[in-house]
């Protein structure tokens, strides 16, 4: 068995045990005995425990951000970008429910530190990013960027809360057009 397949055995059984009881009550070695490894393995690729679980969310992290991200650049205008990534988010979150629920443990486990903060800050610039191009060319309303993003970026924060806490929310197969509609409603520039 090679090291980066061993590596992702590892992964994959903390964040099976991770989301299913939480960070404080999985041990090390639950997960060396779901990964089918003996305890002292884990120690070869993670420092400790709290490294492990670093890595875990960094790895569902990139995850997310790589998922929020497809497509969003094809799209001609401002809101359809913003669409496409709030697609991207629900199709995440249905597809990907035991990183979801990881990145949410983990916003509280870390709250404050360093390193939490830097991923939250990378995924409100790539909202800005957008918000500021389509403001520019007059494709959103005409309010600050940094209120806009504000926006965007708390709806989807409120999606990511909401999964959680609502699960059968999202089985309804009108949730993406809501979420346009709501897009639209808030972003798009008024009509005159």
């Amino acid at each position: 068995m090679e090291e980066s397949e061993k590596y992702r055995q590892i992964l994959e059984a903390a964040i099976d045990l991770f989301s299913q009881r939480g960070f404080e009550s999985t041990s090390v070695q639950d997960i060396a005995q779901t990964a089918g490894i003996a305890k002292g393995t884990i120690y070869l690729y993670f420092k400790s425990k709290e490294d492990l679980i670093k890595q875990v969310y960094e790895y569902c992290y990139e995850m997310d951000i790589q998922a929020c991200e497809e497509g969003v650049e094809a799209e001609k205008n401002a809101a359809d970008k913003l669409c496409r990534r709030m697609d991207n988010i629900i199709d995440y979150l249905l597809g990907h429910p035991r990183e979801a629920r990881i990145e949410q443990m983990y916003k509280v486990f870390s709250s404050g530190q360093e390193s939490f903060t830097c991923y939250q800050e990378e995924m409100y610039q790539a909202i800005e990013k957008v918000i500021t191009d389509g403001s520019r060319k007059g494709e959103l309303r005409d309010l600050p960027v940094s209120l806009l993003s504000r926006i965007y970026y708390g709806i989807t924060l409120g999606l990511y809360h909401g999964f959680q806490q609502e699960p059968d929310l999202w089985k309804s197969q009108d949730i993406k057009r809501q979420c346009h509609q709501l897009i639209l409603d808030s972003f798009a520039p008024e009509q005159k």
